[in-house]
């Protein structure tokens, strides 16, 4: 098992999101360099995604694919957790359904394992849903797998995207020091968009040389694909998408 101990890793979660992973990284005795690489903004939802709001109660499921999409979709409905109460709210993920839990939905359903649209379509109660109307809370973009399989289960599939990712001005100054003088002991990367504005941050050649000898974590093998595609040498895997989950794949070295 590989030690921490004195080593620095490189996180890329937003500051809100890193503190758990803060928490793990130090208890190994290593120190976790946290760099942002996404930015969570809310984003203007069109005026077909107004009337579907406007018709919630109809809905029969509301899909959360992240904690993000249950707090901007508070918001856009001035926080009135009530309107959820008479539909079946699934969460993608443990976080997701302990912050739905938080503003009083403690009945939304979620996988015992794994984090993701896999995981969610597992579901015993997910399987035959004909007639149903299903509404999806996410970021902007993102994969169409769970509309799909859903649609083919019999569902009515909306989307409600409610926010967006974009690159944060960062200052790179710090972490390219680190990078280049080989300092980083791994990255740990939580997305495939995550993966891509890294790069776009350090841009420059001798910077992705580095980056691409620095050992990489990902959180699933769609992103190891795509890390491999663009020349990482050496990437490991997590078993599902959490810390904890992160940290142990680097520890072993998985």
């Amino acid at each position: 098992m590989l030690s921490l101990e004195g080593k620095q890793i490189l996180g890329t979660r937003a500051a809100h999101q890193s503190q758990r992973l803060e928490q793990l990284v130090r208890a190994q005795g290593g120190a976790l360099l946290n760099f942002p690489v996404l930015e969570i903004q809310e984003r203007g939802i069109s005026a077909l995604e107004k009337s579907r709001l406007q018709q919630l109660e109809q809905y029969d499921l509301a899909f959360f694919i992240s904690s993000n999409a249950v707090k901007f979709a508070l918001k856009l409905i001035d926080g009135k957790i009530e309107r959820f109460q008479n539909l079946c709210c699934v969460a993608v993920g443990e976080a997701t359904a302990n912050c739905l839990a938080e503003q009083g939905i403690r009945q939304s359903l979620a996988p015992q394992t794994g984090f993701n649209s896999e995981a969610i379509l597992e579901l015993d109660a997910l399987q035959d849903l004909s007639g149903k109307r299903s509404l999806i809370f996410r970021g902007e973009g993102g994969r169409e797998l769970l509309a799909n399989s859903l649609r083919q289960r019999g569902a009515q599939v909306d989307y409600m995207e409610v926010y967006r990712r974009v690159l944060p001005q960062q200052d790179t100054t710090a972490v390219a020091a680190y990078l280049l003088n080989k300092q980083v002991a791994a990255v740990l990367i939580y997305s495939g968009a995550a993966l891509q504005n890294l790069l776009l941050l350090f841009a420059e050649e001798q910077l992705i040389d580095a980056l691409l000898d620095t050992p990489l974590v990902v959180i699933s093998q769609r992103v190891a694909k795509q890390a491999k595609e663009l020349g990482f040498k050496q990437i490991m895997i997590a078993a599902e998408a959490s810390d904890i989950a992160m940290v142990e794949a680097l520890l072993n070295g998985e």
